[in-house]
């Protein structure tokens, strides 16, 4: 399939969608035997269940492993938790586990996602709740209180740290769409592959694409094993400090791409966005260029990830539960024509950012501004008020609804 047309990048750019981010750099060229030295804290070796290929989960077998499938009982129960929280006339922001009661056969299945994420292979699907069955409005809500009780902390994904809601659809065939200096999540173009800020990033599928639209996941011990065996210079230039956007709020003296959380914990933090920039909005202008061994770095991470990247199967309501410190994940292209023009898509995703205090696991010190921005208070007096948008119709915008992302900080 082609990939969905882009604007060229202007003379001296860096293309978000480049294979190799410097011509003078071929990554597979510069291939260097490790020297079996490790990096000071960190394990030679990652192992295991967050180690893997992605042809392993390919096997149809496998399955039933990672996917928590819903049957009609457990629809009934999920229904009546949702009627329960409506009745309650309570803001969003109160969904939990006491305001969508569900029983408890139902709860243990759901916490062991969380057991998945944090102390598995990463990842996790729930399946069987028919967008079609709810509103727009319930299915977010429902979303939200199946949410609770895999991870309850909800986190902010936007430069106010208020909305706890994001809605990825496609704006570009939408009027105006030029002006609005789009990320390439709210495009038809594939992402390169990134994380979040969060524990777990959880994603909600109201709408399929007709073609494409993939979401591809990769494990980041992976990627760290092979280039710890092959590259151990490029693995040492992950963990210096990289800074990034100013105005994503990110930590501005940087942060090692890299970090060996208590436990043998990999913590592998990473986007080419803040780089490379997209389309016609460049990457920050007061940030150094650069330099040539970390544009191979990024190149390797990538060619990497798509090497051993996993396709999560994808049905209508399904929601996926993926732990943003240590998987990767990336999207194909969807809905573009011969040319690579976007076409209209009915993908529609809501994606939350959670945490599982339980489980969470202890992170660095110089990580203490991730933890502060996404789960901390937001209120003068300490407390903490989310802003959630339950759908993206809104009757008062001249087009009837609001954009896709709007004010939300996305790494892809």
């Amino acid at each position: 399939m082609k990939m969905a047309a882009i604007t060229a990048s202007a003379p001296g750019r860096i293309d978000y969608y480049a294979q190799s981010l410097c011509p003078s750099i071929t990554t597979s060229a510069t291939f260097k035997r490790g020297t079996g030295e490790t990096l000071p804290g960190f394990p030679s070796q990652y192992e295991g269940e967050r180690v893997w290929t992605g042809s392993k989960w390919l096997d149809p077998n496998l399955e039933k492993s990672y996917i928590v499938q819903i049957d009609k009982d457990d629809l009934l129960e999920v229904e009546s938790a949702l009627r329960h929280f409506q009745g309650l006339n309570v803001p969003p922001g109160l969904l939990s586990r006491d305001t969508f009661p569900l029983p408890k056969g139902l709860s243990h299945r759901l916490r062991k996602v969380s057991q998945d994420c944090y102390n598995g292979r990463g990842f996790a699907i729930v399946r069987g709740i028919s967008p079609d069955r709810f509103t727009d409005e319930e299915n977010v809500l429902v979303f939200g209180g199946i949410s609770s009780y895999i991870a309850p902390t909800r986190g902010f994904q936007d430069v106010h740290r208020e909305l706890v809601t994001c809605h990825v659809l496609s704006e570009d065939m939408r009027p105006g769409s030029k002006e609005q200096n789009l990320r390439p999540a709210f495009t038809n173009g594939r992402l390169a592959f990134h994380t979040d800020v969060g524990d777990i990033l959880a994603l909600h599928t109201l709408g399929v694409s007709d073609t494409g639209g993939e979401t591809m996941i990769a494990s980041a011990c992976q990627i760290y094993n092979e280039m710890a065996e092959s590259r151990h210079d490029l693995i040492q230039e992950l963990a210096q400090n990289w800074a990034f956007f100013h105005s994503q709020d990110y930590y501005t003296d940087g942060t090692p791409l890299l970090t060996n959380a208590p436990g043998d914990k990999l913590v592998f933090q990473f986007s080419r966005l803040p780089i490379t920039g997209f389309r016609s909005q460049g990457a920050n202008p007061t940030l150094p260029p650069p330099s040539e061994k970390r544009l191979e770095a990024m190149a390797k991470v990538e060619e990497l990830a798509w090497k051993h990247a996993f396709p999560l199967p994808r049905e209508p309501g399904d929601m996926a539960y993926i732990n943003n410190l240590c998987l990767m994940h990336a999207r194909s292209a969807f809905d573009v024509d011969e040319d690579g023009n976007p076409l209209p898509s009915k993908r529609h995703l809501v994606k939350l950012m959670l945490q599982d205090p339980e489980l969470a696991w202890e992170l660095p010190q110089h990580l203490g501004w991730y933890l502060e921005r996404v789960y901390g208070p937001n209120q003068e007096d300490g407390g903490r008020t989310e802003k959630w948008q339950l759908s993206v119709k809104d009757e008062s915008l001249p087009d009837g609804r609001i954009w896709a992302g709007s004010g939300a900080l996305s790494n892809g």
